[in-house]
């Protein structure tokens, strides 16, 4: 198993204790490859893990039906994702990726409900086994709690914290909400400095 440091971030570049005060974050020893999977998003377009290279991502699994958890963090991200523009020029900004974990609900809106928290997100989801092959690659999890066949109600049981992706497609750390934006950011700016200090 990947050992793991983990860590409350107190400090950040030059900035005073309270900058990054309060961010839970784990931060792997060496990052973890990502496993090849093959996934589409929310316009139907193929989305593998060759759309996870080239920039760094955030992801975050869920479920499209989700009362709490989801929204609450996609609306975050979004915010985080807003402060960091501050930091960093537009093509280094972390791309938003939700993995959508209930096909058969969640398929149909995706586009919809991705787009209410922001244009620039990503929703993916597809078949079981790209969805739970991606999903161990995070060492992410889910149930759904489906009481019978025909339970059409039923609620997703999933692991709450984000990967933090590397342009390489590896996972360089994971955070775990509730995310204040601005703390966020400059946790995740020291992280990309510290990999590309250009």
């Amino acid at each position: 198993m990947l050992k793991r440091t983990v860590l409350l971030v107190l400090l950040a570049f030059g900035a005073p204790p309270a900058f990054a005060e309060g961010v839970k974050g784990v931060i792997l020893d060496e990052p973890s490859p990502i496993a090849p999977f093959t996934l589409v998003d929310q316009a139907g377009e193929p989305f593998t893990l060759e759309q996870l290279k080239g920039r760094w991502s955030l992801i975050f699994l869920g479920f499209t039906h989700c009362p709490d958890v989801c929204p609450f963090t996609l609306a975050n991200l979004g915010a985080v994702r807003g402060e960091l523009s501050q930091l960093v020029t537009p093509e280094k900004l972390p791309q938003i990726v939700f993995l959508a974990v209930d096909p058969d609900r969640d398929r149909a809106v995706l586009a919809d409900y991705v787009a209410h928290f922001d244009l620039a997100f990503v929703g993916v989801t597809g078949d079981r086994r790209d969805i739970d092959g991606l999903t161990t690659s995070l060492d992410g999890y889910y149930s759904l709690k489906k009481r019978g066949e025909h339970d059409k109600a039923y609620d997703v049981v999933h692991s709450a914290a984000v990967a933090f992706v590397t342009p390489e497609g590896s996972i360089r750390a994971k955070i775990t909400p509730p995310f204040q934006p601005y703390n966020t950011a400059a946790y995740l700016y020291r992280l990309m400095r510290e990999a590309d200090p250009d």
